[in-house]
């Protein structure tokens, strides 16, 4: 049997052709490296120019694009609804067409055309007011209206109301009229707790006789013939 070995001189060549092919491989490796980081990078761009517009036209579409809001800015409200109770356990709602927050003082609400509605059906509007969230008070004016849950129909310039004990007051000019007559006054105060209307200053009441008090045609007298 024979060995077979190599001779010197194959080894001596054999190892620089190892050491080029390494080097070889490597210099292939980094460039295929390159080339998936390139394709990598194109894709990314090319979705971002796709995918861009899209999203650019879906914002635009729904509520004409997001607006930044700046610092000096005052966000509007959108038929704003408040309610609560007051000091009798009682519900009311306070509804308006549109309603602002003051930067100064959050809890300052500017209100356009309110209505105050409480437990007991009595309504009051107005075309603007301001209601004082902290302190449950809700002032009016510009021709205030008041539908009392006891039928009267009233109207004055401005009311301070105390939502929280159902109090309504005003040193403008009253009138109204209701079941019992018309009313006139310079000044006024309505509680719906005791259900009690006070007037004050040149007070002018007219009041309404009762229907079984009017003469009826079948009861009135026939003239002599």
């Amino acid at each position: 049997m024979t060995d077979k070995t190599l001779h010197p001189d194959a080894m001596q060549t054999w190892a620089p052709q190892r050491r080029l092919t390494l080097a070889q491989a490597r210099r292939r490796s980094d460039r295929v490296g390159m080339i998936r980081m390139f394709f990598v990078a194109a894709a990314a761009i090319s979705a971002g120019i796709i995918i861009g517009p899209i999203v650019a036209s879906s914002l635009n579409g729904s509520s004409q694009g997001i607006t930044r809001i700046s610092g000096d800015q005052v966000i509007t409200m959108i038929n704003p609804r408040f309610s609560g109770r007051n000091y009798a356990g009682e519900t009311y709602t306070i509804t308006a067409e549109t309603a602002q927050r003051r930067r100064d003082d959050p809890e300052t609400i500017d209100l356009k055309r309110p209505k105050l509605i409480n437990e007991h059906g009595s309504e009051i509007t107005a075309p603007v007011g301001v209601f004082y969230q902290k302190d449950d008070y809700l002032y009016l004016s510009q021709t205030v209206s008041v539908r009392e849950s006891t039928g009267y129909e009233l109207q004055t310039e401005a009311a301070d109301i105390y939502v929280a004990s159902s109090q309504v007051s005003g040193r403008n000019p009253l009138t109204g009229h209701g079941p019992l007559g018309s009313i006139k006054a310079d000044s006024y105060e309505i509680s719906e707790d005791n259900g009690r209307l006070i007037l004050r200053g040149n007070v002018e009441m007219t009041i309404y006789p009762d229907r079984r008090d009017r003469p009826t045609p079948d009861l009135a007298k026939e003239p002599d013939s």
